[in-house]
């Protein structure tokens, strides 16, 4: 299913001119080796844009062969060693890569009697000629030397890729189809066509995933005897045709490459892509992973209403582009292995039914928030931040050491997939996502509104007790008289009153008590009480915020009465929590006097 979507991908990318014809790669080729139609080296030309670190020159070259081991050399591009002879390392093994690649030219121009491939025979015929392309190149040489050099001809004034000669590409494009489909009898039932074809042994590689191997590897691939059967090798265990194998690849590849396109989340890669061709639909979905800008140019209210509409099957306009809810969307997350890319998740549906499902996502997390939190919805690199401990910079260590890595890469892959797939599919959130929440709650020893977000976004979807249901809302619910959310909310009016008798304290009942006292709060709320009593005997700046406390107090302790639970469970936790921050988001709400009002920051949400 895969492997044939990619392939379908890939015919709408050739009709875009996004993706190379079958047979051909799109290299960076920033050297051009001009030869005269004696085959002597006359001119090294510089292609395309020197202005950064490397050179880029990006155009369409026969298609390169997939590079395990030994020797195997390219048509009409390559490195130093293979066009020009020359490895000062290694200078016998660049003698044979030489000539392997002269042999490869030589065969594949065989009989074609047109003055262009004579003249590439005749530059192949002159041996090495790596000492006239550095006196040509002069200062330049020795950082082209791992760059690619393709073959161009000049005919007077004109000098023209030598690929792009159609006696050239007509060699070239026999060559390559023959090439591997000699073997009739082998002949089998493609898994992606079902026709019979010659299965592709090894398939070219995917680059540009992050984490794998810089030269590429492979998606598909039976490296050992254990994974075959039936007497088929390498990847004759998965059958299909060598331009079956090229389509994908290069449909993957190109995808890749496109790094507005791609999203890193954690250690996977992850890209989308609209069975249309038009990279909006793309551009809308990532934006649910960005953290507070938009990397695509979308603002919050234009992600918000095209996923409301979209969600609801209304198609909606976005610079004259017409987004249609019935779609074909493709998510694909690809994460690095020792010897092969592993598929971490694959999805497949409407853009319609993925824009319902993350607009539940958003309704889900929906939740008040202090007045200077201006988040409308939550991304998902801001939720998945919320599991791992805060990175804090060292300001004594030297500014070259410290390098820049985004907290995301330390969450695992595992925990990353399952929640996606819980968001698109609109199934519950894994439990591993509430166990390290909590684990950072008790850690911290607060709640603030990302985590408060999270706990009810997993409830909502877990839960069965209907009491805890009715708490699960954006705003708290005063008449709820379910214990472990009232508890909350007393522990909060404690710490409020602490804050109101000593205002200038260091540390509260939270940093002390928070995490037993929802964990044991029969063995913590009494001693609580006695200190809120205390506190309660002195004098207070303000005596109307101490008479409104006192009164919130015997209201919720009335719905508790004289028991305490001896312990919570880990969802009784979850209650308590989003108890203890509603409170507090309570007492900053726009009837608050001014001077109340001023208490609220940061440290206190």
């Amino acid at each position: 299913m895969i492997i044939s979507d990619l392939c379908d991908e890939y015919a709408v990318l050739v009709s875009q001119n996004k993706a190379p014809v079958y047979g051909y790669d799109n290299v960076n080729v920033p050297y051009g080796l001009v030869i005269n139609d004696d085959g002597i080296l006359v001119e090294v030309r510089l292609l395309g844009d020197f202005s950064g670190k490397k050179p880029i020159n990006k155009i369409s070259v026969p298609a390169r062969f997939v590079k395990t081991s030994g020797i195997v050399p390219d048509f009409l591009c390559g490195n130093a060693e293979y066009m020009l002879g020359y490895n000062t390392e290694k200078p016998e093994h660049a003698v044979k890569a030489f000539q392997a690649c002269a042999q490869l030219h030589m065969q594949i121009l065989e009989g074609i009697d047109d003055p262009v491939a004579s003249a590439v025979r005749a530059f192949f015929l002159q041996g090495p000629q790596w000492e006239i392309a550095k006196r040509l190149m002069g200062d330049c040489w020795e950082s082209s030397l791992k760059m690619n050099f393709a073959l161009q001809h000049v005919d007077g004034a004109q000098t023209i890729f030598v690929g792009d000669f159609p006696g050239i590409q007509k060699a070239w494009n026999t060559y390559y189809d023959q090439k591997g489909n000699d073997d009739k009898s082998s002949l089998v039932s493609s898994l992606v066509s079902g026709k019979l074809v010659v299965p592709e042994k090894t398939h070219p590689r995917i680059k540009n995933v992050a984490g794998a191997h810089p030269a590429g590897s492979a998606l598909i691939t039976f490296n050992a005897a254990a994974f075959c059967s039936h007497g088929a090798v390498q990847n004759e265990n998965a059958p299909m045709s060598k331009r079956e194998a090229y389509e994908y690849t290069t449909a993957l590849n190109t995808l890749l490459a496109d790094e507005s396109r791609v999203q890193r989340i954690g250690n996977d890669t992850v890209i989308s892509w609209a069975c249309c061709g038009n990279a909006v639909y793309s551009d809308l979905f990532s934006e649910l992973y960005s953290s507070e800008t938009q990397s695509n140019g979308l603002d919050e209210k234009t992600i918000k209403d095209a996923t409301c509409a979209l969600a609801q099957g209304r198609r909606y306009d976005y610079e004259g582009i017409r987004l249609n809810p019935d779609e074909h969307f493709h998510i694909l997350a690809l994460s690095p292995n020792k010897s092969r890319l592993a598929i971490r998740f694959y999805l497949t549906d409407t853009f319609g039914v993925f824009a319902h499902n993350i607009e539940q996502y958003y309704q889900d997390t929906e939740i008040r928030r202090p007045r200077y939190d201006k988040t409308g919805f939550l991304p998902i690199l801001r939720l998945l931040g919320q599991t791992i401990r805060k990175q804090r910079k060292d300001e004594n260590a030297p500014v070259k050491k410290q390098k820049k890595k985004s907290a995301i890469e330390n969450v695992s892959s595992e925990m990353v997939s399952a929640i996606m797939q819980a968001i698109l599919n609109g199934t519950p959130y894994p439990v591993t996502l509430i166990n390290v929440v909590e684990r950072r709650i008790n850690v911290e020893r607060d709640v603030p509104p990302d985590k408060a977000a999270i706990i009810k976004a997993y409830y909502l979807r877990k839960t069965t007790n209907e009491q805890f249901k009715e708490v699960l809302q954006m705003d708290i619910n005063e008449e709820s008289e379910y214990l472990p959310y009232v508890l909350g909310r007393i522990f909060s009016i404690y710490e409020q009153i602490q804050l109101g008798a000593i205002p200038n304290i260091n540390t509260t009942i939270k940093d002390k008590y928070f995490t037993s006292a929802s964990t044991t709060p029969a063995r913590i709320f009494p001693i609580l009480g006695d200190l809120a009593a205390k506190h309660m005997r002195k004098a207070w700046k303000s005596e109307g915020l101490k008479i409104k406390l006192d009164k919130v107090l015997g209201t919720l302790t009335q719905k508790v009465g004289d028991h305490y639970p001896s312990r919570l469970s880990l969802e009784e936790r979850g209650a308590f929590q989003l108890g203890y921050y509603f409170e507090n988001q309570k007492r900053f709400n726009k009837t608050n006097k001014s001077n109340e009002d001023n208490e609220q920051g940061e440290n206190n949400d």
